[in-house]
């Protein structure tokens, strides 16, 4: 009697999220992938919309491909992917699935998506602007390059110094925008991401040997992420303070708690910069994007977690009443030390605005205020109340109207204000 080894499954558990059911999901991806390729079928509807009447200028879109790339390349050195749920973890124990090949499965679903959304948005935009075949092939080196260097360093314990590569990538993105880089030069930059790939991959421990320790605690964040998004309560995903070295609390007056704040999370400061950039570089790529939503966008994601410290306080009344300030004075002092964050982030736009030739309407520079504002807004939100979610009939079906306005509370100040200078200039 011959039998065959089956490997075997976690119980339950779709296989491809349940992409080939038949279900739900398989209406979306086939809703969502019909969609996104249409465009290729209306370019000059799309060259409207992203380049107008204005001459497409190639450095700067792969300049804005390459900091894409950055983004995406920081996001896989958080390794998310690095996880097991506790039941699953013990199910695995016990049969002859290696809990290894479940995270490289994981990281290869991550490496997938990370190649195909950056293959969608450069072809997407190459084909708008009517590309010759040499800046598809330096795209295409820009994209694969950067699959390698993500695949090299994502799969490995952290470096050490990772954390400066994706602000390598988005300076040589910035760069190849503002030296006009021919096509065959930027796919140089191409096949020396690739080759930077080949020698990081050599040395280091595998990330998939994770223990049981690491894998929980990469479950607890997961699970932490999809509550937030479930009861659609974003501030539970507020980033927590690191210790801040040789700060110290005492006395705990509202500004020296800011500050220390703002410094244990001083580990942003790299996405302040990678924004700063995006901004610029988006300028360019993309003459039709208003300057006031670019500059608004910008600010309010480089500063929204350095805001944490003051959400923090507002979903713990005993930390204020411990503190014995009262609450203007705790936001006045948040708002000075995000006011401060503010300005170096604008500082470093201005830079890179200058480096590429460019600027902004001075009437975009007050986004920058308004994406402040919109942050202290924010995060001194009230807890979602859940007993009345206000239904309202809209064609898309019906709207939880009283949530909507809790989850958009300081976006939508952002967005009038936004509105408003638009008007205004």
């Amino acid at each position: 009697m011959v039998t065959f080894a089956v490997r075997p499954r976690v119980p339950g558990r779709k296989r491809f999220g349940g992409v080939f059911s038949g279900d739900s999901p398989t209406f979306v991806l086939l809703f969502g992938v019909g969609f996104l390729f249409t465009a290729f079928f209306r370019t000059d509807a799309w060259h409207k919309v992203l380049f107008g009447p204005s001459a497409v200028d190639f450095p700067a879109v792969l300049g804005l491909v390459l900091l894409c790339c950055a983004v995406g390349w920081r996001s896989l050195l958080r390794r998310g992917f690095v996880w097991a749920e506790p039941a699953e973890l013990t199910w695995l124990d016990f049969t002859r699935v290696d809990r290894r090949r479940v995270v490289a499965a994981r990281l290869a679903g991550g490496l997938s998506a990370f190649f195909v959304v950056l293959g969608y948005l450069a072809a997407l935009m190459l084909a708008v602007g009517g590309g010759p075949p040499g800046w598809w092939r330096a795209a295409a080196a820009i994209v694969a390059g950067s699959v390698v260097l993500a695949l090299a360093t994502a799969r490995r314990t952290a470096l050490r110094a990772e954390a400066a590569g994706p602000l390598v990538l988005a300076v040589a993105g910035v760069a190849i925008s503002a030296a006009h880089l021919e096509a065959e030069a930027v796919q140089y930059v191409g096949a020396a991401l690739a080759v930077g790939g080949l020698v990081l991959a050599f040395g280091g421990e595998a990330v998939t040997r994770a223990g049981r320790a690491v894998l929980l605690e990469g479950w607890n964040a997961r699970v932490l992420r999809s509550v937030a998004v479930t009861f659609l309560d974003p501030m539970m995903m507020l980033p927590e303070a690191a210790p801040s070295g040789s700060w110290s609390l005492r006395p705990p007056t509202p500004l020296r708690l800011a500050w220390v704040g703002a410094v244990g999370r001083s580990r942003y400061a790299g996405a302040v910069l990678l924004v700063a950039l995006a901004v610029a570089v988006g300028h360019v790529a993309v003459p039709t994007l208003p300057s006031a939503v670019l500059v608004g966008l910008g600010a309010y994601v480089a500063l929204t977690p350095f805001g944490a410290g003051l959400g923090v306080l507002w979903r713990n009344p005993g930390r204020r009443r411990w503190l014995g300030s009262p609450s203007w004075e705790l936001v006045l002092a948040h708002g000075v030390v995000l006011a401060g964050v503010a300005l170096a982030w604008s500082v470093l736009l201005a830079v890179a605005l200058l480096a590429l030739g460019t600027a902004v309407p001075p009437l975009a520079w007050g986004t920058v205020v308004l994406a402040v504002l919109s942050v202290l807004r924010t995060v001194t939100r009230s807890p979602v109340d859940y007993s009345s979610a206000g239904f309202v009939d809209t064609p898309a079906g019906p709207l939880p109207a009283n949530l909507a306005r809790q989850l958009f509370r300081g976006p939508d100040l952002l967005a009038a204000g936004i509105v408003v200078l638009s008007l205004v200039g």
